[in-house]
Parts: structure tokens; C-alpha cells; sequence
């Protein structure tokens, strides 16, 4: 019965991603909070656009850490020794 699976190709030899910085993310804040307050002098409180900017960048954001973030996980697991044997 295991002549008839295919065979499958050696897994790829990734090397350790590199570990974020707390600094850009601190700097994106920053640089964020200086948009919205520039933004809303120039909109005279107007709030609407922040609404959907924010809702915009939650979905982005919430993508990236589904597809980036925890799909990588599971593709960096590789698989379980129980597969490799049966």
C-alpha cells in the first residue's frame, strides 16, 4: 500500500526567522498618533474618517495575524511523527 502514495519532496531547510523589534512597533505608534492629531485639526473633529481608517487597518491587521502569524506556525511544525509512520 505504500507503493501507490507518491513521494513527497524533502521539506525545505528554513532558517530561523528573526525575531521582531518592540521599537517599530513603538515608532509605528507614534508616528500613527501624530497622523490622527495632524488629521483632526485638519478635519476639525470630523471622526468619520478614522472610523473606517481604523476599521480598514483592524482587518488588515487581524489578517496578518491569522495568515502570517499563525499559519507560518503551523507550516514551521511540519508534521507530527504519528503521520511520518502511518
Amino acid at each position: 500500500m505504500d507503493a501507490d502514495r507518491p513521494v513527497l519532496p524533502p521539506k525545505p531547510d528554513l532558517e530561523p526567522r528573526p525575531r521582531g523589534s518592540w521599537l517599530a512597533i513603538l515608532l509605528t505608534g507614534m508616528a500613527a498618533f501624530a497622523f490622527v492629531v495632524v488629521f483632526t485639526f485638519l478635519t476639525l473633529g470630523f471622526v468619520w474618517p478614522f472610523v473606517v481608517g481604523f476599521a480598514i487597518f483592524g482587518i488588515i491587521g487581524l489578517q496578518y495575524l491569522l495568515w502570517g502569524w499563525w499559519f507560518e506556525r503551523i507550516y514551521r511544525s511540519g508534521r507530527q511523527a504519528d503521520d511520518v509512520n502511518s
